[in-house]
């Protein structure tokens, strides 16, 4: 028995979960120890350093694809981390879809895991990974795809640096599963009309509720804050088909983002809350 093991033992470190079990919460796997959250965009990437209580210390961003950035910035990342673990926020090459009727039988979340054409059937890809979201009241889900072989390029360029993924999402998915949790546990929203918006660094995904039914859903990623021909196309039809009753909820990636400063204020005419939390991002990754 080595020394390290011993003192493991005494500060309770050796029943801690392991770092890379997604089974366990971040707070759980990374309990005082220190960590860092990268969102990867098109042409761009931001991070937060976390220290050892969890909290965030600092917030950094530069441009360019994943894998300069990774090389630029890898030093860094590793002497802000222990042990080198990062989590991954994708945030491009994906995308959301409503589909209905998907298996719910028990155990369907291993099952998505180990062979997620069962629950998906003919909708199942090969080439993607998966995730489901299912509306508690109806037959509809929220189906997220993303490129498999986007998560191995991203997996073999942390290796490739030294560095050690402990958690791949999408920071989109999980701000708009969020938001639509947070609607069905309101009892106003939830007998509402609502239009969920959710906005992360590029990233649109706008959903149409009708008393607690999803109804209809656009995703895109990869848009320019400033591209405002591409965000109205994909915000029209939905604004045209609501009326004055319906209420529309926003998360973005952080309070003050650059799409609620732009695009909210024109929307003065509608009913509008903006429920973006501080950080809301890296706190959703790590809340799970």
């Amino acid at each position: 028995m080595q020394i390290s093991d011993i003192k493991d033992v005494l500060t309770m470190a050796a029943f801690r979960p392991d770092s890379d079990n997604p089974n366990f919460t971040w707070s759980q796997r990374f309990q005082k120890r220190k960590s860092v959250i990268v969102n990867i965009s098109k042409g761009q990437c931001t991070w937060a350093y976390l220290d050892k209580s969890g909290n965030i210390t600092e917030i950094n961003g530069a441009e360019g694809e994943f894998t300069q950035v990774a090389n630029d910035f890898s030093g860094m990342w590793q002497n802000a981390t222990d042990d080198g673990w990062v989590g991954i926020s994708i945030n491009n090459r994906f995308m959301f879809t409503l589909e209905h009727n998907l298996s719910r039988k028990k155990g369907w979340e291993d099952e998505m895991q180990k062979n997620p054409k069962a629950i998906l059937g003919s909708k199942f890809d090969k080439t993607k990974r998966y995730a489901l979201h299912h509306n508690p009241e109806s037959s509809a889900s929220l189906m997220l795809a993303c490129d498999d072989g986007l998560v191995k390029s991203i997996e073999e360029i942390l290796r490739t640096n030294n560095l050690k993924p402990a958690r791949i999402c999408t920071g989109l998915y999980a701000m708009t599963t969020s938001l639509l949790t947070r609607i069905g546990n309101d009892e106003a929203l939830k007998n509402e009309n609502v239009l969920a918006i959710t906005w992360n660094e590029g990233s649109l995904s706008v959903l149409k509720v009708k008393k607690g039914q999803w109804q209809e859903l656009r995703c895109r990623s990869g848009l320019a804050v400033d591209d405002e021909n591409s965000i109205a196309s994909l915000l029209r039809p939905f604004l045209e088909s609501i009326d004055a009753k319906t209420r529309i909820v926003f998360m973005g990636e952080k309070q003050g983002c650059a799409f609620s400063q732009t695009y909210l204020p024109q929307l003065g005419n509608y009913n509008v809350a903006n429920v973006t939390e501080d950080n809301q991002l890296w706190s959703l990754i790590t809340k799970g």
